[in-house]
């Protein structure tokens, strides 16, 4: 009976995860958007080809997965968009977050990157595990758009969050870490802990003109000393979780954590 309590909470701590960043992913609001439909086709046409798409539960999707990703069978579905100048100041480009055709190990997905010219969107590259679903677009010394994205994993029982900073180029990417979290709530190994991102903005905060960064996200800690019998190992004793406020200054090219957020970080950190 023990063991079967401890899998239905495993499954409804798995549950509550997926709703959770669901409900936040929709309601943090982010350069990464959803385009209209008319928009979403035509890039779309760019990404699967003029005759590989079409519309279901009111997305626009690969009715085949394109070639350049790991899937030849399934479907691939615009998630989302992020507009900009990635490689060079004045381009027109679009970061699209492309969900299916990759594994688990590729993140469910990709992100392609596509050129406005003359004759339309073309497709620059793509990069499998990339996604671009929740960024935020801020310029740098060089007039180009870099990124500010959160990437999420679930693997074992183990939920980790990121935040990088990414400088899109024409043949790669450039991640650079700033701030890592996760929980093991659903990894039946106490003790349990669970750091979560809430919400992270871009704001002014030292008066220099220039943007920072700025993240909300909660702490949750079991207390020294808990006890449980062999049988109980999957029922975290979590508190209530604490809120913190991390500031990251930016001085055009990258992010610098304030010193009471850098020792912060260090309790944090898995």
């Amino acid at each position: 009976m023990k063991q079967l309590k401890s899998i239905l909470l495993l499954g409804t701590i798995l549950a509550a995860q997926v709703i959770t960043t669901k409900t936040l992913a929709q309601e943090v609001k982010k350069d990464s958007i959803v385009p209209s439909q008319k928009n979403a086709i035509t890039l779309m046409q760019s990404i699967c080809g003029a005759g590989n798409i079409t519309q279901e539960k009111g997305k626009i999707v690969c009715k085949k997965c394109p070639l350049f990703t790991s899937y030849n069978d399934g479907t691939a579905t615009l998630t989302s968009v992020v507009y900009g100048s990635f490689t060079k100041a004045g381009s027109r480009e679009a970061l699209v977050d492309l969900g299916g055709c990759e594994p688990h190990a590729g993140n469910w997905g990709g992100s392609v990157l596509l050129r406005r010219t003359n004759n339309g969107w073309s497709r620059i590259r793509y990069e499998q595990g990339l996604r671009s679903n929740s960024c935020l677009k801020i310029s740098n010394k060089t007039g180009r758009d870099s990124l500010v994205c959160e990437v999420s994993y679930m693997g074992q029982g183990y939920f980790s969050q990121r935040l990088d900073k990414l400088e899109i180029g024409s043949t790669k990417t450039s991640s650079t870490k700033i701030l890592s979290v996760g929980s093991n709530t659903a990894s039946c190994r106490p003790p349990f802990y669970d750091v979560e991102i809430k919400d992270f903005a871009l704001r002014n905060t030292n008066q220099d003109k220039r943007a920072d960064l700025v993240v909300k996200l909660t702490e949750a800690r079991e207390a020294k000393g808990i006890t449980r019998s062999s049988d109980d190992q999957c029922e975290p004793q979590l508190p209530k979780p604490k809120l913190h406020q991390l500031t990251f200054l930016y001085n055009g090219q990258s992010f610098r954590a304030t010193p009471a957020t850098a020792k912060l970080i260090k309790q944090l950190e898995p």
